[in-house]
C-alpha cells in the first residue's frame, strides 16, 4: 500500500468511519461470529476490516431475569440480526446495554434494542455520556453530510488510477479504494438509520447489575483508549468484556492516553478472567497479547521521553 492510501485511512479513521473492509459487503452478508464464551455468556465477533468502516465486538449475558448487551456495534441491520440471535437463545429481554466507550461503532445498533425490548436501560461512564453528546453525534452528522461526496472522491481517484497526492495507485491500491468505496456505500444507509444512543444511566468508578441471581461488574479502572473506558465482568464465568482497551490484531489510539492506558492494562490484567472479549478482535484465553500492547506502549512512552530529552520538537 503506497503512502498516500495510508495517509487518506489514517485521516478517515481520525475523522471515525468513512474509509476500505475485507471481502465485499451487503446487508445480507455475515459481519459476526457468535460465540459462547461461558455459560449463558454469548460473544458477537465482527470479521475483521481492513477499513476505517468497522463495527466492534459485542456480548450478551443471560441472567435469571433479563439480559445484559455490551455494546450494540455500528450498523443497526446488524443489531437486529443480533436481536434475533439472542431470542433464538432465551425468551428473557434484554434490560441493559452497557457502552464501553463513545466510539459510534460500538454504539449505533442502541435503537434496535430500544425498538425490540421497550424500558432497556443503557448505562455508560459520565464521561463516555458526555462525549457522545458532543463528538459522537456531530461526527456522524458530519459523516452522513460528507459521506457521499468522499466516496465520490475515492470512484473519480480509482477511475484516474491515481491517489490524492498525484501517484500511481498499484493494484493492493486499487483493492484498497474498491473496499473504501462498497463500505462507505453500506454504511452510509445504516449511519442514517442509527438512533437512541446516548445513554441513561451513568457511574463513576464501579457499578454492579444483578440479573436475578448473576452478578455482573461494570467498572472504570483508568484512562487509556479513552478517559471513560468501561470494562464489563462476569464473576461467576470469568468473562470480561474490555471495550477497545484491548483490539487485535492492531490497537486502536483515538483520543487516547498511552502513558495511562499502560496501568490500565495492568490492572485488567489482575481481573481473575478466563476469557477476554476484546473490543475488535477474536476472543482469547490468556493476556499474552495484552502483555505485547503493554510493552508496545511502554516502548512508545520511553522513545516519547527520549525525544523530550533531547530537545526534539
Amino acid at each position: 500500500m503506497n503512502a498516500s492510501i495510508r495517509r487518506l485511512l489514517l485521516l478517515a479513521l481520525c475523522s471515525v468511519s468513512l474509509g476500505p473492509q475485507s471481502g465485499s459487503r451487503s446487508p445480507a452478508g455475515k459481519f459476526y461470529e457468535m460465540v459462547k464464551v461461558g455459560e449463558g455468556v454469548y460473544a458477537f465477533i465482527s470479521e475483521e476490516s481492513l477499513t476505517t468502516v468497522v463495527s466492534g465486538n459485542s456480548v450478551a449475558v443471560i441472567g435469571d431475569d433479563g439480559v445484559l448487551v455490551v455494546d450494540t456495534g455500528s450498523f443497526p441491520t446488524l443489531a437486529r440480526r443480533m436481536i434475533d440471535d439472542i431470542r433464538r437463545i432465551t425468551p428473557l429481554p434484554v434490560r441493559y446495554i452497557v457502552h464501553t466507550h463513545w466510539h459510534p461503532d460500538h454504539l449505533l445498533g442502541d435503537g434496535e434494542f430500544r425498538r425490540a425490548f421497550p424500558g432497556v436501560v443503557v448505562v455508560s461512564t459520565a464521561f463516555t455520556r458526555d462525549r457522545i453528546l458532543d463528538r459522537t453525534v456531530p461526527m456522524m452528522k458530519v459523516n452522513i453530510e460528507k459521506g457521499p461526496a468522499f466516496a465520490q472522491k475515492l470512484r473519480q481517484q480509482l477511475q484516474q488510477g491515481k491517489g490524492p497526492d498525484g501517484s500511481l495507485l498499484d493494484a493492493a491500491g486499487k483493492t484498497v479504494w474498491e473496499k473504501a468505496i462498497a463500505d462507505i456505500e453500506y454504511a452510509l444507509p445504516e449511519y442514517r438509520r442509527a438512533s437512541g444512543f446516548v445513554p441513561d444511566v451513568t457511574f463513576d468508578r464501579s457499578l454492579t447489575i444483578h440479573l436475578g441471581a448473576r452478578e455482573v461488574r461494570i467498572s472504570f479502572l483508568g484512562r487509556g483508549n479513552t478517559a471513560g473506558d468501561a470494562v464489563v465482568y462476569v464473576p461467576d464465568s470469568k468473562v470480561v468484556a474490555t471495550g477497545d482497551l484491548v483490539v487485535y490484531p492492531t490497537p486502536y489510539s483515538f483520543g487516547s492516553y498511552p502513558g495511562e492506558w499502560i496501568d490500565t492494562l495492568r490492572k485488567l490484567m489482575a481481573m481473575d478472567a478466563a476469557t477476554i472479549v476484546p473490543g475488535h478482535g477474536p476472543v482469547f484465553h490468556d493476556w499474552e497479547y495484552v502483555r505485547v500492547v503493554v510493552e508496545f506502549l511502554e516502548s512508545t512512552r520511553a522513545q516519547v521521553r527520549a525525544a523530550v530529552a533531547e530537545g526534539l520538537d
